[in-house]
C-alpha cells in the first residue's frame, strides 16, 4: 500500500516541563495510507484511506524523522486485503513488531491508518467499530473483558512543571475543570511547594499527581502525607522504569492508588504488575498502535488492573485515536489539544479548556484525510 508522509511541528501554548526535561514544540509525522487509489476512494465509494500519526517516545530514544522510513517499509508489506478482516489488521501488529522493534511510534502511525481506513471502508466511526462485539471476536479479542466497564466519560488536564508562579496561574486558569493532573519530580521540596500552589489555585478540582519516575522510594514516603492532606486521588509512575517490583512494594503500603505508566510499553508487561497496582497508562505512542493497545487493555482487565488512557503531544489525529479507546478504559487524559497552539490537523488546537474528550464526528477517526499537510524537515526538538 502507498503510505504519504508528513513531518510536522507541534508548539506548545506553554513550555510543558516533566522530571526528565521541558520542551517548547516536538516534531510528530503524520501518514496516510491508501490502500487504493492515490487520489482516495473509486468513484462510487467511502474515502478508503487511513490517517497515523507517530509521537516519538522520546525516553525510549526515538525520533520522527526515523519513523518515516520505517512507517514506508511496513506499509509495503501490506496488502489492501488486510483492511477486511480485524484479524489481519492485528496480526499484521507482529509484523510490525519485526520490521520496527526500536520504533513503537513508527508501528503506530501504521496501525493506526490500518483501523482508520478499515472504519471508513465500513462508513463507521472508529469508535464504535472498536466496540462491535462481532469485531473484537473476529480480532482474536474477549469482548467481555474489554468491555467490562461503562467508558472514560472526560479528559483530565496537565499542569506541567514549570516555575511556580506559571504553575498557579495555570491551575487558576483551569480550576474549572474536574481532574487536574500535576507533573511533578523536580526536588521535594518545590513538589511540595507546586502541590500546594495548584491545590490552593484550583480548590474544587480532583488531583493527580505524576512524577514520571522522577522519586525515590523515600520521596514518595516523604512526599505522600502532603499529597493525601491535599486530596490527591491517584499517583502515576513516582519511581524510574525498570523496577516494577519497587513499584508493587511501594503501592502494597500507599494510602494512594499507584498506576504505572513508563513500566508498561505493552501487554507482555503486564504480567508483572498483577494484582499488585492499582491501573495502568496505555498509550498509543508507546504500545505501537490500536491492535496492541487492544491486548494490554484486555491484559489489564485479566489482571484486574484499571485502565488509563493518555496521550504524547500529539496532533487530533492520535488524539481521535485514543478517545475512541475510550469506551474501553477507566479514566483518560487525553489533553494534547488543550496543550498545543497550531496543530495543523483539523480541527485543530482548543484554546477553551474543557473536559469533554477530543473525539470528532464522520467515520474512522473523524479528520478529513484530505486534510494531510505537505511534508517539511524539522530540526530536533526545541529546549525551552
Amino acid at each position: 500500500m502507498d503510505l504519504r508522509t508528513a513531518l510536522v511541528t507541534l508548539r506548545l501554548r506553554h513550555p510543558f516541563g516533566l522530571s526528565r526535561g521541558t520542551v517548547s514544540e516536538l516534531p510528530s509525522l503524520l501518514v496516510r495510507l491508501d490502500p487504493g487509489d492515490p487520489d482516495g476512494a473509486a468513484p462510487e465509494g467511502p474515502d478508503r484511506r487511513g490517517l497515523g500519526e507517530a509521537s516519538p517516545v522520546r525516553y525510549l530514544g526515538q525520533s520522527a524523522a526515523a519513523a518515516a522510513p520505517l512507517a514506508m517499509a511496513i506499509a509495503a508489506e501490506l496488502a489492501p486485503a488486510v483492511l477486511a478482516d480485524p484479524r489481519a489488521i492485528v496480526a499484521a501488529a507482529a509484523r510490525m513488531r519485526e520490521l520496527a522493534p526500536d520504533h513503537s511510534a513508527a508501528r503506530c502511525a501504521v496501525d493506526t491508518a490500518l483501523w482508520d481506513a478499515a472504519a471508513r471502508a465500513r462508513e463507521r466511526p472508529l469508535a464504535e467499530l472498536l466496540a462491535d462485539p462481532d469485531v473484537l471476536d473476529r480480532a482474536g479479542l474477549d469482548r467481555h473483558v474489554l468491555s467490562a466497564t461503562s467508558g472514560a466519560s472526560l479528559t483530565s488536564y496537565t499542569i506541567a512543571l514549570d516555575e511556580l508562579p506559571a504553575m498557579a496561574a495555570r491551575a487558576a486558569a483551569a480550576a474549572h475543570l474536574p481532574v487536574l493532573k500535576i507533573k511533578l519530580g523536580r526536588g521535594r521540596e518545590f513538589d511540595r511547594a507546586a502541590a500546594r500552589a495548584v491545590a490552593a489555585a484550583a480548590p474544587r478540582a480532583r488531583l493527580r499527581v505524576d512524577a514520571n519516575g522522577g522519586w525515590t522510594p523515600d520521596d514518595v514516603r516523604a512526599l505522600l502525607p502532603l499529597l493525601v492532606d491535599l486530596g490527591v486521588e491517584q499517583l502515576e509512575q513516582p519511581l524510574p522504569a525498570g523496577r516494577p517490583d519497587l513499584l508493587a512494594a511501594l503501592a502494597r503500603d500507599s494510602p494512594l492508588p499507584i498506576y504505572a505508566d513508563e513500566d508498561v510499553q505493552g501487554p507482555d508487561d503486564v504480567a508483572a504488575l498483577r494484582g499488585r497496582i492499582a491501573g495502568i497508562n496505555v498509550k498509543l505512542m508507546k504500545c505501537g498502535g490500536i491492535s496492541p493497545a487492544l491486548a494490554t487493555i484486555a491484559a489489564a482487565r485479566d489482571s484486574g488492573l484499571r485502565v488509563l488512557v493518555g496521550c504524547m503531544i500529539e496532533s487530533r489525529v492520535g488524539l481521535a485515536a485514543g478517545a475512541a479507546l475510550a469506551r474501553l478504559a477507566d479514566e483518560a487524559d487525553l489533553d494534547a489539544h488543550m496543550l498545543t497552539r497550531d496543530d495543523p490537523m483539523p480541527p485543530g488546537s482548543q484554546e477553551r479548556l474543557a473536559p469533554e474528550l477530543p473525539r470528532l464526528c464522520g467515520p474512522g477517526l473523524g479528520v478529513p484525510p484530505g486534510a494531510l499537510p505537505a511534508g517539511s524537515d524539522l530540526g530536533p526538538a526545541r529546549v525551552a
